[in-house]
């Protein structure tokens, strides 16, 4: 077996050759990713229905004297969280709001641990 001295041709062939191949594969790699992230674009979506709530008319109230503190009619506040918690969840959950606690004034560490809980499904 006889062996070639190097010569510059011989290593600027060489390396043309490297060079060609890396580049080749390159955009081998980069179609592919491009193949891929078409095949998968779709796959971690649901499926959204807009659903529409339509409130019930109230009806009209003869004008009268505002009280200083308000009542506050608890079967309406009800009816609009569980409108609220409808719109946000799957079709075919079903759910009944059956009471209402207001929550007072927190502390920060309490808010920031009631969000983590809202947040993380």
């Amino acid at each position: 077996m006889t062996t070639q001295p190097l010569n510059l041709g011989n290593s600027l062939l060489v390396t043309l050759i490297g060079m060609v191949i890396v580049l080749f594969g390159l955009t081998v790699l980069i179609f592919l990713i491009k193949a891929l992230v078409k095949l998968t674009e779709n796959l971690g979506q649901k499926k959204t229905t807009v659903r529409t709530v339509t409130p019930a008319p109230a009806p009209a109230a003869p004008v009268a004297t505002i009280p200083d503190e308000p009542e506050e009619n608890e079967d309406e506040l009800i009816a609009v969280i569980t409108a609220a918690i409808a719109c946000m969840m799957e079709e075919g959950t079903a759910f009944t709001v059956r009471h209402v606690k207001r929550v007072s004034t927190a502390p920060a560490w309490q808010k920031a641990g009631r969000e983590e809980q809202i947040y993380s499904h």
